[in-house]
């Protein structure tokens, strides 16, 4: 692995993911000599375990900015008579609106002293979209200040992939890999996609709304042998480049920090492809590890929890404790309840071995599982108009009579045309709950906020809808709606966290 400069530059390969290695400074007009990871550290012949994860970090000096006040953890807004950076919006009708909450400090102690508030949400498409969890760390940080973004997925894999905390904008050149559609886990980090581009000059720009006060930048690639390079640029500058050329197919971590320290701010990364070779990114992750809040989601839409069990086990553990949550909250179950045979017994032996993967790389953290929403399906030749016109019957209520019409045109609607729920919603959600149960896990049942009977349906119908005509998905509204209700369950989570006098870092 070959490390370059541009501008100010030190540079570290750190083998393990973390612990001490060789550093290599560097001025401004040398020249740089590669850093050859595996000579610099060539001792005694000592058999290891497993190969150890590589991390390169980069420290650059950014350009000179007034200094500014070091935040303290969990700093308190500003009064509500000051403009917040993330307003919030007014509340739904019979929602509890989270930034009534009180405004105060906190601070979540550790063996390494007070941090920010890091979650991590781990789903399907409803995590993927980030519509719930974006309105949730929008609440959050209303309350209790800003941190980093977290991890965020390398571009637009799938249309139902997004991000509020980093909008991305591609070049045409990039095509993408999914964990899901890949026989071979090896490749792919957390995030389950890789962004690929084999041309030059192919430009990944990941863009926040707000500045972003950070004490690293962290990009997830796959180096490889004829691996191509990249410049990293950072509102503008370009601050390091990087060769991803290997002897061997390597997932590695590119690390930058700022020679200041953690009072650095960031709007715009760009990552820009140069000469031939094949470059893969899987994610890009702010971090303030110091303050505010940093929710990050990772979705796999139309994944199952199977998904997770799918990722190499020694990836998924270093991602956990790189992003190093308080709490992991788990969203699955829409997709395993509308398949036709479901095996609870299956399900559930897939479902404990995801929490024991995440218990054994963050022993102290709070484990949320998150129950499906309810959600309903139509029978296949139920289209079109007959879609449009199909309804939901709630108990005692009569099937609607077909009419002449119907017979003869599968587009009008008929007697069969009928919303249902999806067939095991009840059976997933009583494998969750009692596995929450058993192991002492928190867990919050989305449809508990919704109508018992077809509430799809009815949620689908009202106006403003608040779900989509899928009746699976929920609309913006929707969405807000459920975050502002699963933050009933998550504030106290982090008041108890606040107030442990014991609570110990995971790494």
């Amino acid at each position: 692995m070959r490390v370059s400069h541009a501008g100010v530059l030190a540079a570290a390969v750190l083998l393990g993911g973390g612990g001490l290695g060789l550093y290599a400074g560097f001025s401004p007009h040398a020249s740089v000599p590669p850093v050859d990871a595996s000579a610099a550290n060539r001792g005694p012949a000592t058999p290891a375990p497993e190969a150890p994860l590589t991390t390169a970090t980069i420290t650059y000096r950014a350009p000179a900015r007034p200094e500014q006040p070091k935040p303290a953890a969990f700093p308190v807004p500003p009064a509500p008579s000051q403009p917040l950076a993330y307003a919030p919006a007014e509340p739904l009708p019979g929602v509890i609106d989270a930034a009534a909450q009180p405004r105060r400090a906190i601070q979540i102690k550790s063996a390494a002293g007070p941090r920010g508030l890091v979650i991590l949400q781990i789903g399907d498409s409803h995590t993927a979209a980030d519509f719930f969890t974006g309105e949730v760390r929008r609440r959050l940080q209303s309350i209790y200040g800003v941190g980093g973004t977290g991890p965020v997925t390398a571009g637009r894999p799938h249309v139902g992939v997004l991000s509020a905390s980093l909008k991305s904008t591609m070049s045409p050149g990039w095509t993408y890999q999914s964990l899901q559609k890949s026989d071979d886990a090896r490749e792919f980090w957390l995030s389950g996609f890789n962004a690929v581009a084999t041309a030059p000059r192919e430009t990944m720009t990941l863009t926040a709304p707000q500045p972003v006060t950070f004490d690293s930048i962290e990009i997830e690639a796959v180096s490889r042998p004829g691996g191509g390079s990249i410049d990293i640029s950072l509102d503008g500058a370009v601050e390091s480049s990087f060769d991803l050329a290997s002897e061997k197919v390597e997932p590695i971590v590119i690390r930058l920090r700022p020679q200041r320290g953690p009072t650095d701010r960031v709007s715009k990364i760009v990552i820009t492809t140069k000469g031939e070779g094949s470059v893969s990114i899987s994610s890009v992750a702010i971090y303030n590890s110091r303050s505010g809040v940093t929710l990050s989601s990772i979705g796999y839409p139309g994944a199952t929890v199977g998904i997770v069990n799918k990722l190499d086990e020694r990836l998924f553990a270093d991602d956990l404790r790189r992003i190093n949550p308080h709490i992991v909250v788990l969203a699955f179950g829409t997709n395993e309840a509308s398949k036709p045979k479901f095996d609870a017994r299956r399900y559930a032996g897939d479902y404990q071995r995801v929490v024991a993967k995440i218990k054994a790389a963050l022993p102290s953290a709070v484990v949320v599982l998150v129950g499906p929403p309810d959600g309903a399906e139509l029978p296949p030749q139920c289209k079109d108009k007959a879609r449009e016109a199909a309804v939901c019957l709630r108990a005692g209520e009569p099937k609607p009579k077909p009419s002449p019409a119907s017979a003869a045109n599968a587009d009008q609607p008929s007697a069969e045309c009928v919303w249902k729920s999806l067939p095991h919603l009840e059976s997933v959600r009583d494998v969750q709950r009692d596995i929450a149960q058993r192991q002492s896990l928190v867990y919050w049942n989305w449809a508990s906020i919704m109508p018992s009977e077809c509430g799809a349906d009815r949620w689908a119908t009202l106006s403003p809808p608040l779900m989509a005509k899928d009746r699976v998905h929920f609309t913006i509204d929707g969405y807000k709606k459920s975050a502002a209700q699963f933050l009933t369950v998550l504030i106290p989570i982090i008041e108890k966290l606040r107030a442990s006098p014991d609570v110990v870092s995971n790494n």
